[in-house]
């Protein structure tokens, strides 16, 4: 997949943006504004939309957090670390 090609996922950010793999997204695990958050990239793999980390891969369905986009991995790879999420604890 070169740049130029954008992939929707179908799913909108907490922004009403659509949400495109390759995308950097902020996910935040809660409701509170300081709980625990981490940038991950959307990827698609077999068939399927996954946010990828550190520890793995998981879906976009948890009802646990939510999703802001936040840039891409092609204009902005220093958001997710060279392939390391980036975490923080608030704002």
């Amino acid at each position: 997949m070169n740049k130029l090609e954008r992939i929707p996922t179908g799913i909108q950010d907490i922004n009403e943006r659509m949400i495109f793999v390759d995308d950097i997204v902020k996910v935040t695990y809660g409701d509170a504004p300081n709980n625990f958050s981490e940038n991950e990239k959307v990827i698609y793999e077999n068939g399927k939309f996954y946010l990828d980390h550190q520890d793995g891969t998981s879906s976009f369905d948890s009802p646990h957090y939510s999703l802001e986009v936040i840039g891409n991995i092609h204009d902005n790879p220093e958001l997710f670390n060279n392939g390391r999420r980036i975490s923080f604890w608030g704002d």
